[in-house]
């Protein structure tokens, strides 16, 4: 075993351990068998450039280096992951809101007292009441994150049933908030169990698919966790459960578990199945949870790797005219490479000229009812402003100002889905085209070296565009306000509220026009982002193989044997050591 009972039966400092460090016991993973393992492959990986490892080395390093397991919820935002952590830990200290609340990761353990720390970037950690952390993981008070915190560390006497496991709230995925999306998907590595939260309406979409294809990478571990149960009767919910369980199925050899779960009182059978299944079947079993967490990663590692050194082997016993045949039999003269990139460009080039045209007509079929809130918002608050004309101005500038932000940033969030289905396609035809490649690499490079490059995509996260900037000029060309105190009110009255209604019509107008503008930089930023990291993909795996292939020597033969003995004798190893 990794780690023995009294491991996790020990207390901890009753401190919060920053983001890359690690509250190490006498047995803890990081002095584990897999350390030398991944010290391995690392070695190996170095020693013969294989810097198509690159991406996987990381988040296994990153995952070795913890002693607890993570319980991470992840999901699309308004899925209630922070309500539903409230709830489970039976404190209200997460924020919640009906638009997009969570900015920072946020994780909570058992502490012997009650502790909650901000870890900045620049490494500071200071304390703070827990009733105030609102202040720095909320979007509202901690807009993008403006004062650089890391992550939001809780630890909570009352949780010491849940001794060995770390809960963590993530920001919610797909709302118009691109950092929140951001920061979820960088955090993907250091799952240990993961939680994904879907909601019974709709349940299970292809983006929650995605999502548990990309944590399956990290972990075995993962579950379905169906939210707001409360929402639909009984009968309705087994056929919820059973269509997501279906869906699962079609996607997953072995189907993710799928845990109802509601937050309103009478629905106390979920969570307590919920808890018998974190404590009773995760905690009892911590070091074969841990084990088997670490061991997928590894071996995939071993396995990855000893595939590239089998064919360096093959090509280095070869002289050099067979060698240098074989490999343009793979590669050709370039022209497969070259294909490929030229199809992903088309493919960005084509979405990215129809994106203002895209945005542009979805959001023109907003601007009447939009107008229409706008000034029936304003005929309520118009006569509130009639002190002078100096308030006037002042009142509805300002007044405006908030309520258009407001207005457009709550229509980005609705209609952000329509805006970046096309990227997403891209991204889809983009992944599609790298797997079609590298699966055209090994069958190439198993008809003519005999070895395969059984290697897999991983997905392409795209940054997204963030939150419009809204901002309103002045109301007139000239400082009328000057004449404030010689205009009485009731002259001039009836022409000012004219004049502001107009100008709502027409800056609804021009904050569109500009929001379209907004979103094409963003989305066509976002697509040029995906060409660059897929020709960049494409590129490394190249290099990779033509340095692999590209020689071959006795003494270069030997060493590869000899480092193919040493990867072959460590997978032995780990599955020596998971079999006990």
């Amino acid at each position: 075993m990794l780690l023995k009972t009294q491991d996790i039966e020990s207390e901890t400092s009753g401190r919060a351990h920053p983001p890359g460090s690690s509250q190490l016991s006498p047995q803890s993973p990081a002095k584990s068998p897999l350390q030398p393992i991944l010290d391995l492959v690392q070695d190996v990986a170095a020693r013969y450039e294989i810097s198509a490892l690159s991406g996987l080395l990381a988040s296994t390093r990153a995952s070795v280096g913890q002693d607890e397991i993570s319980v991470a919820v992840l999901g699309r935002f308004k899925a209630g992951k922070s309500s539903f952590l409230n709830h489970f830990i039976g404190r209200n200290i997460l924020p919640v809101g009906v638009v997009p609340v969570t900015a920072v990761v946020t994780e909570i353990r058992y502490g012997v007292r009650e502790e909650a720390r901000v870890h900045h970037r620049d490494g500071r950690d200071p304390e703070v009441p827990l009733d105030q952390i609102g202040g720095y993981i909320s979007e509202r008070e901690n807009p993008e994150n403006t004062r650089q915190v890391a992550v939001v560390t809780v630890e909570l006497p009352e949780l010491r049933r849940f001794r060995g496991l770390k809960f963590v709230d993530t920001p919610g995925l797909e709302s118009a908030l691109s950092h929140n999306t951001q920061t979820s998907l960088d955090w993907l590595p250091h799952v240990g169990l993961a939680l994904v939260a879907v909601s019974v309406d709709p349940p299970l979409s292809q983006r929650d698919i995605d999502l548990l294809k990309s944590l399956y990478q990290y972990t075995p571990r993962v579950g379905v966790l169906l939210t707001k149960a409360d929402l639909v009767t009984e009968q309705e919910l087994e056929e919820v459960v059973e269509f997501v369980r279906a869906q699962l199925a079609r996607n997953f050899p072995g189907t993710p578990q799928v845990f109802p779960y509601s937050t309103k009182p009478g629905f106390e059978r979920f969570r307590q199945s919920l808890e018998a299944e974190l404590v009773t079947g995760t905690l009892e079993r911590f070091a074969e949870e841990r084990e088997s967490i670490l061991s997928r990663k590894m071996n995939t590692l071993l396995r990855e790797c000893g595939d590239y050194l089998a064919l360096s082997l093959k090509s280095a016993e070869m002289i050099q005219s067979e060698r240098q045949t074989l490999k343009q039999q793979v590669i050709g003269e370039k022209e497969v490479v070259d294909e490929v990139k030229s199809a992903v460009r088309l493919v960005v080039q084509h979405a990215a000229a129809a994106t203002r045209s895209t945005v542009g007509n979805r959001l023109e079929t907003h601007q009447a009812d939009l107008e229409r809130a706008l000034l029936e918002a304003f005929e309520g608050d118009f006569p509130k402003w009639t002190k002078s004309l100096a308030t006037m101005l002042s009142s509805f500038e300002d007044w405006l100002a908030g309520a258009l932000r407001d207005e457009l940033t709550v229509l980005s969030i609705r209609e952000r889905s329509s805006f970046l289905e096309p990227l997403h396609q891209v991204q889809k035809q983009a992944f599609r085209a790298l797997q079609q490649f590298r699966d055209r690499l090994s069958e190439r490079t198993m008809r003519a070296f005999d070895v395969p490059l059984r290697t897999t995509e991983t997905e392409i996260n795209v940054v997204e565009p963030g939150t419009p900037d809204i901002r309103v000029g002045r109301v007139f060309d000239r400082n009328w306000e000057l004449l404030s105190p010689v205009l009485p009110v009731w002259l001039i009255k009836a022409a000012v509220h004219r004049h502001f209604a107009r100008t709502i019509s027409y800056l609804v107008y021009q904050n569109l026009s500009r929001l379209s503008g907004q979103w094409e930089e963003s989305i066509n930023g976002a697509l040029w982002g995906v060409e660059k990291e897929a020709l960049r993909r494409l590129d490394e795996l190249m290099g990779t193989f033509e340095r692999l292939v590209g020689s071959g020597s006795n003494e270069r033969a030997l060493q590869l044997r000899a480092n193919l003995a040493r990867l072959e004798k460590a997978r032995e190893s780990l599955t020596a050591e998971t079999r006990r």
